[in-house]
C-alpha cells in the first residue's frame, strides 16, 4: 500500500522537471507512504513518476518503487496488494523470468512483459498503478476491478497528470481548482461524486475496472477492462446448501489471501455478523491477532462494546476499545476534511480517521474490514424495504393509468413531508424505477430549494462522454444511476431487483464513497485496510444467488446468515441489525460544536460553496432541526461537509 503520484505533456512543449516540484508531489502524500519515496523522470519522454512507500510485502530496499525490470523497459509505481503474486511469480519463473525481490510490485512488470496490458485479467487483489513502458513509449494508469483503490488524473494544460490523492495534483502549477456545478449536485444527492468526476472542473477519477492509456503520440483513450456484471449472470439456481459451501469456501479463500502480509495483521471488530465472520477465519491463520473497536460517549453505540468484547474473547484475539467524544470528532474534523479530497459526507469517516490512528500507534500495518457485505447478501433494513415496496411500485405502474399516477402526486405534492417523500411519489408516477442508491440525501425537489440558480447550470464535458459513451450529462442525478441499471440490462435482461440494487452499488456508493472514505481516513494513518467480502470472485458469486435467498422469511442477508452458522455465534448473527455511524442526529440536536460551525461556515462571506446554496432556506432547516422533532441530520452534515472545502 502506498501513494503515487506523476505527469507526462500531452503536446510538444518540453517542461523542466523541477526537485522542488517533485518532492512537494511526493511530502502531500507522505502519510500514505511514510517508509520511503523514490523518484524516476525522463527528458526523452517528458515523464516523471513519484512513488511514496508503505512497507508490507518484502520490507526491503528492494521493494523501492519507482521499479523497473532487469532489462531496463518497463518502470512502475504501484499503490495496493497482489494477492495472488506468489502463484503468479512461480508462474512467470517457469518462464525464464528472473526476480531480485520478493514483492508483489514486481510481479506485475513481469506480467505485464509476458501477456501486456492483457496481464490485468490475472492479477487478484486492490490496485492502482502507472505503468510505463519505455520501448513502446506508451504509459498507462489502471484502477482494479472494485474501486477499491483510487486513482485521480487531470489533463490540463496539455499535461496528464495523476496522483492516488487530489492534494497531490494541487502542488502543480499549471492545474486550477474550481468548482464542478454538475458534480455538486451529484453529491448533494448520493454524498460522493460519481466517477469520472470530482468536485473540482478538469479532475477526474478513473471508474472501477478502467485503464487509461496514453499512446506514442501522446493520444489518450479509455478501456473497460472489467464489469461484474459480465461474469455473474445466472445460469442455474441451486439449492441453499450449494450457495451455503461456496460462500463459505469463496471467503475463506478471500481472508486467508488478505493475511499474506510482513508485518502486523489487524481487524476492525463491531461485533456485528461481517467483522465477526471475518475475525473467525482470520484467527484460522493467526493466532495473535489485535481487534479494534470504536464508539462515541454517552450514546446507545457504546452498548455494542460489549458483542465486539464478547467474539474477540471467543476467538482469542487482543482486543482495543476507543471512545471519542463530539469534541474529539470535532478537534480532527477539518484533518478529516483534508484528507478526504473532496467531500464524503459519510460521518463514518470520523470514527474510521480515529480507530485507524488508534490500531497504527498499537502496531498495526494491515487490518481486515466488512466492506461490501451488505450491499452484496442485501443486508441493510432499508433493502427489505425496497425489496417489499417494489412489488406493488411495478404492478401499480403496470395497471394505473399514467394520468391517474401523475393527478395523485400532484394533490399528495401539496401535503407537508420531507422532499425525498414527495420525490419517491413523483418518481413512481413518472413510471421510473424504484431503487436509485442506498443513501440519498437530497432528492431532485428538495435540491432545487437548497442550490441556488446559477448553480444548476452545467456545459459539456468531453473526457466524460470519452470514458462513459451517452452518459446524461446535467443535474438531473438519477440519469447517473439510470445509466449505469441500463447497462446492466444490456449484459443481464433478466436481472432481479436485489442484483440491480448490488450493481448499481457498486458501480458509485461502494467504490466512490465506502470503499473512498475508508481508504483515505486508513492512509491518513499510514495502515491498509483489505475487504474480503469485495474479493472479485466472491462478488460475482454473490450477485449471481437469487434473491428469494438473500432476502427471505423477512430475513436481512438470509443465505449469508446460514453461511456463518457454526463459524461465529447465533445470537451474533441473529442479533438486530446495528449500524456503524457518528451521532450526527445528537450533535446537530443538543451538541456544542458542529452547530456552530455549520452557521459559521454558510454565512462566511469567502465560502465558494456557499454561494452556490440557497443559505436562509439552509438556516431555516438548521433551526427546524433544533427546535422540533425532524431529522435533518443526514443533510445537514452533507453541507458541513462539503462547505468546509471554502
Amino acid at each position: 500500500m502506498c501513494g503515487l503520484a506523476g505527469y507526462r505533456t500531452l503536446s510538444r512543449t518540453d517542461i523542466p522537471f523541477d526537485n522542488a516540484l517533485l518532492n512537494r508531489l511526493h511530502e502531500s502524500i507522505a502519510h500514505r507512504g511514510p517508509d520511503g519515496h523514490g523518484i524516476w523522470t525522463s527528458d526523452n519522454h517528458q515523464l516523471a513518476l513519484v512513488h511514496r512507500r508503505l512497507k508490507i510485502i518484502d520490507v526491503s530496499q528492494a521493494g523501492t518503487q519507482p521499479m523497473m525490470d532487469a532489462q531496463k523497459s518497463v518502470v512502475i509505481i504501484f499503490n495496493g496488494e497482489i494477492y495472488n503474486y506468489l502463484e503468479l511469480r512461480s508462474l512467470l519463473q517457469q518462464d525464464g523470468y528472473l526476480f531480485s525481490s520478493q514483492t508483489d510490485t514486481e510481479v506485475i512488470l513481469y506480467a505485464y512483459k509476458k501477456w501486456g496490458i492483457a496481464c490485468l485479467n490475472y492479477l487478484d487483489g486492490m490496485f492502482a498503478f502507472a505503468l510505463f513502458d519505455i520501448h513502446t513509449n506508451e504509459l498507462y494508469l489502471v484502477r482494479d476491478r472494485i474501486g477499491i483503490k483510487p486513482l485521480y488524473f487531470s489533463m490540463q494544460s496539455q499535461i496528464l497528470s495523476f496522483a492516488s490523492e487530489i492534494k497531490a495534483l494541487w502542488q502543480l502549477p499549471w492545474i486550477e481548482k474550481q468548482i464542478k456545478h454538475e458534480a455538486l449536485s451529484y453529491y448533494l444527492s448520493y454524498l460522493a461524486t460519481p466517477a469520472p468526476m470530482t468536485l473540482y472542473e478538469g479532475i477526474y477519477k478513473l471508474p472501477a475496472g478502467f485503464y487509461l492509456k496514453c499512446d506514442a503520440q501522446r493520444a489518450i483513450t479509455f478501456h473497460q477492462w472489467y464489469d461484474p456484471a459480465h461474469a455473474s449472470i445466472i445460469a442455474t439456481i441451486h439449492d441453499e446448501d450449494y450457495y451455503v459451501d461456496h460462500i463459505r469456501t469463496l471467503f475463506d479463500n478471500a481472508v486467508k489471501k488478505r493475511m499474506r502480509a510482513d508485518v502486523p495483521v489487524g481487524i476492525f471488530l463491531s461485533g456485528g455478523i461481517d467483522s465477526s465472520l471475518n475475525l473467525a477465519h482470520m484467527a484460522r491463520y493467526n493466532q495473535h491477532l489485535k481487534t479494534f473497536n470504536v464508539s462515541f460517549d454517552d450514546g446507545p453505540e457504546l452498548q455494542e462494546r460489549a458483542w465486539a468484547r464478547m467474539v474477540a474473547d471467543k476467538f482469542g484475539a487482543e482486543h482495543h476499545e476507543l471512545i471519542i467524544s463530539e469534541q474529539e470528532a470535532f478537534n480532527s474534523f477539518q484533518k478529516i476534511i483534508y484528507h478526504q479530497d473532496e467531500p464524503l459526507g459519510d460521518p463514518v469517516c470520523i470514527p474510521l480517521y480515529h480507530v485507524a490512528h488508534y490500531a497504527k500507534k498499537a502496531g498495526v500495518t494491515v487490518v481486515q474490514i466488512g466492506e461490501g457485505s451488505d450491499e452484496l447478501f442485501c443486508g441493510y433494513p432499508m433493502y427489505a424495504d425496497y425489496i417489499n415496496l417494489n412489488r406493488y411500485w411495478q404492478s401499480s405502474q403496470r395497471f394505473i393509468p399514467a394520468t391517474v399516477r401523475q393527478g395523485l402526486s400532484y394533490a399528495a405534492s401539496w401535503y407537508p413531508c420531507k422532499p425525498n417523500k414527495k420525490d419517491l411519489l413523483f418518481r413512481w408516477a413518472q413510471g421510473q424505477p424504484l431503487f436509485c442508491t442506498g443513501a440519498l440525501v437530497f432528492s431532485s425537489t428538495w435540491k432545487h430549494n437548497i442550490m441556488h440558480p446559477m448553480a444548476m447550470h452545467h456545459g459539456y464535458d468531453p473526457i466524460i462522454e470519452q470514458i462513459y459513451a451517452h452518459f446524461p450529462q446535467g443535474t438531473d442525478s438519477y440519469a447517473m444511476i439510470d445509466y449505469h441499471r441500463a447497462r446492466l440490462r444490456r449484459s443481464d435482461p433478466h436481472a432481479d431487483f436485489v442484483k440491480t440494487m448490488g450493481y448499481v452499488e457498486l458501480k458509485h456508493r461502494l467504490s466512490e464513497l465506502l470503499l473512498m472514505r475508508v481508504d483515505k481516513m486508513t492512509m491518513a494513518a499510514g495502515i491498509e485496510a483489505r475487504v474480503p467480502f469485495l474479493d472479485y470472485r466472491l462478488v460475482e458469486f454473490a450477485l449471481q444467488i437469487p434473491e428469494f435467498l438473500k432476502y427471505k422469511d423477512g430475513t436481512t442477508k438470509y443465505i449469508l446468515k446460514k453461511a456463518c452458522e457454526g463459524i461465529i455465534p447465533d445470537e451474533v448473527i441473529y442479533r438486530k441489525k446495528v449500524g456503524f455511524n457518528a451521532p450526527t442526529t445528537r450533535w446537530f440536536k443538543s451538541g456544542h460544536y458542529f452547530k456552530g460551525q455549520l452557521q459559521d461556515l454558510l454565512h462566511s462571506p469567502t465560502n465558494e460553496i456557499s454561494r452556490l446554496l440557497n443559505v436562509p432556506v439552509i438556516d431555516k432547516m438548521l433551526q427546524e432541526n433544533m427546535q422540533t422533532n425532524v431529522d435533518y441530520a443526514p443533510q445537514l452534515w452533507a453541507l458541513q461537509n462539503v462547505l468546509a472545502y471554502e
